[in-house]
């Protein structure tokens, strides 16, 4: 039976109706879609913005948007929940990644959202809180994973791939434990394959769903990142446990592919990273993978519909792959894309989507909802041109890293570093190069092609609603065998070289009463950065370069360490290029003897790009010393 549709209309903070005629001007101005027929799937309707009093639904933080459904104030009306993201430890509560709570002051099948938002709290009055130092927020989903009748909140984690478990219960979600996972979810250098538990790769980005695609009746993991996995539950109905991630495979056996690369689009990605010429795309073709898993066209077999990054035109909006069983187990045919767009433009505002999927409006039909993380400019302007083109045509950076405005660097600026550093002119010179080069890089670009206010952008997260619409239409589930010969791809392993390298001189001479420099350099590949040791990023929960030292008796540190001069980058203080040197001054007392002696060391930093960042690294240092 066909449904009636709900008239979008701007009222007492339900929805902002969309302007068919006006294509990729402001908030609302959705192109014209494509949609594909997907049997027994609901027909989606133009998106609708959801307000908040007169105000949108919004995040504020880094920009993130995760939209879910949950009556949390138990009036047995559903309310929207926007998890968003900020880098943060657990210990600092609200700076984290949280969970907004918009109260439903309508009814539940035409929601209304109170503006006065609030935090999401556990039973102890705790604010629901994730660490997140990249990329993902807090993205909440709900399953009753341990059979107790209520069910509960979960969130995955940008790195080292924890999965967080707010189990539920009557009086409300219990404060978050870890799932147990097969492997121990630690940084192990960069690079590695996506199934090998040792590899940083395989922990990245673990953003988490559930479904039993095993056919045990367990909730299974699903996880994303740079690929979709499954993590089977190989534990009991009380007490959930999971395997190791295996790829999730289509029907020809073949991983699930997200992004479609041509042969064009990878050269340029080298060129702009500066990749080697063996550089491909992940295994999905795409990165930072959200996923739910839904029976989307009620044929009783679990589907998957994801979201990515949505940097560039090589991203699907919102990919759909069909679940079929086959006699290999639970298998996807090949990914389509739900709303391609008329033309080939782009299909939603922002990057770094989430999609969740619950029936808005109560009328028996599924519906989708979307957080997607628009730019704004000018103290909260929206900015169509920013929004509606691709973030890496236009070179801005993604959420959770916007520059902002600052001076043009001058060599008088630095004359400091002379007396307090003792650094020569030339030094002096070289450091304030660095900060102009950036600055032309970033700042006066701008300028030049007269986008000033792009250096005032700052990320917003909005939320839409696309209602579906019933077609008629039914979905046959259907059983295919697999070709046995293509379960197990093995993809070319890819040697990755660290984005830094560093290097210090392993032996000095010395003599009793005099002093030592040890000099630690780095250089920094191009697109990559380090964090300053200023103290002010690690407020923000990144890892700052520093140096310790474990000196031999006799030896000490004589004064702070040398530091080279940083440059702004957004709310971060960071250094890029080569030759950044870091030194620290060692005296030699006159009682030490004559021999030879180590003074080890420990190098530890955390290495970004526009598009990830990469979890700090730990490097052992040593230098031998000569005492004549």
């Amino acid at each position: 039976m066909k449904r009636k549709l709900l008239t979008p209309i701007l009222a007492l903070g339900v929805i902002v109706s969309a302007n068919a005629e006006t294509v990729h001007q402001g908030e609302m101005g959705f192109p014209e879609f494509e949609q594909p027929v997907v049997q027994g799937a609901p027909k989606l309707q133009r998106p609708v913005m959801l307000m908040a009093g007169d105000q949108p639904v919004k995040t504020e933080k880094h920009g993130l948007a995760a939209p879910a459904l949950w009556d949390w104030d138990g009036d047995g009306k559903r309310d929207l929940l926007v998890g968003e993201f900020e880098t943060g430890d657990v210990d600092l509560k609200e700076a984290g990644s949280t969970v907004r709570v918009y109260r439903n002051i309508g009814t539940d099948a035409k929601p209304e959202y109170d503006k006065n938002w609030i935090y999401a709290r556990d039973t102890n009055g705790n604010v629901l809180v994730v660490h997140q130092w990249c990329c993902i927020g807090f993205t909440p989903q709900f399953v009753d994973l341990n059979h107790d009748g209520y069910q509960d909140m979960i969130t995955g984690q940008y790195h080292p791939g924890e999965v967080t478990w707010f189990r539920g219960s009557k009086e409300g979600f219990l404060p978050g434990i870890k799932l147990e996972q097969y492997g121990y979810p630690s940084s192990k250098g960069f690079g590695g394959g996506v199934t090998n538990p040792e590899s940083y790769n395989y922990w990245h980005y673990s953003t988490a769903s559930f479904g039993d695609l095993t056919g045990d009746g367990l909730e299974d993991l699903v996880v994303g990142g740079s690929a979709l996995r499954i993590s089977a539950n190989v534990g009991t109905k009380a007490e959930p446990k999971f395997g190791k991630r295996e790829l999730l495979l289509d029907i020809h056996g073949q991983p699930l592919k997200m992004g479609h690369w041509t042969s064009e689009k990878i050269e340029q990605q080298r060129s702009e990273f500066g990749y080697s010429e063996n550089w491909e795309p992940s295994i999905s073709g795409a990165a930072k993978i959200q996923m739910v898993v839904v029976d989307w066209d009620s044929d009783g077999v679990l589907d998957i519909l994801a979201t990515d990054m949505y940097r560039r035109d090589t991203s699907m909006a919102v990919g759909f792959f069909r679940g079929v069983k086959t006699a290999e187990g639970h298998r996807f045919e090949p990914g389509i894309d739900l709303l391609p767009a008329k033309g080939g433009v782009k299909a939603l505002p922002g990057s770094g989507n989430r999609v969740y999927v619950d029936d808005w409006n109560k009328d028996g039909v599924k519906d989708l909802i979307i957080g997607a993380s628009i730019v704004t400019v000018n103290g909260g302007e929206f900015s169509s041109e920013l929004t509606w083109q691709w973030e890496a045509v236009n070179g801005v950076e993604s959420a959770g890293k916007d520059m902002g405005r600052r001076e043009k660097p001058a060599l008088d600026g630095f004359i400091y570093l002379k007396e307090d550093n003792g650094f020569s002119e030339e030094k002096i010179k070289g450091i304030y190069q660095m900060a102009l080069g950036y600055w032309n890089r970033t700042q006066a670009k701008y300028t030049d092609m007269g986008k000033t206010d792009w250096l005032t952008m700052r990320h917003q997260g909005r939320v839409y609603v696309l209602l579906g619409e019933d077609t008629g239409t039914k979905a046959i589930a259907h059983q295919l065998s697999t070709d046995n010969s293509a379960d197990k791809p093995k993809p070319k392993k890819k040697k990755r070289k660290l984005p830094v390298q560093y290097h210090v001189a392993d032996s000095a001479t010395v003599k009793p009463g005099e002093f030592l420099n040890v000099a630690v350099t780095l250089d920094v590949n191009e697109g990559w950065y380090i964090y300053a040791p200023t103290g002010r990023n690690e407020l923000h929960g990144m890892a700052e370069t520093n140096i310790t030292f474990e000196l031999p008796e006799g030896f000490e540190l004589a004064g702070d360490m040398v530091l080279p001069e940083h440059h702004a980058k957004g709310m971060y203080e960071v250094y890029d290029g080569k030759g950044i040197e870091l030194i620290q001054h060692i005296k030699v007392a006159d009682t030490v003897a004559a021999g030879e002696y180590t003074i080890n060391g420990k190098l530890s930093y955390q290495t970004c790009n526009a598009e990830m960042c990469l979890p700090p690294r730990t490097e052992a240092i040593a230098v031998k010393i000569v005492v004549e």
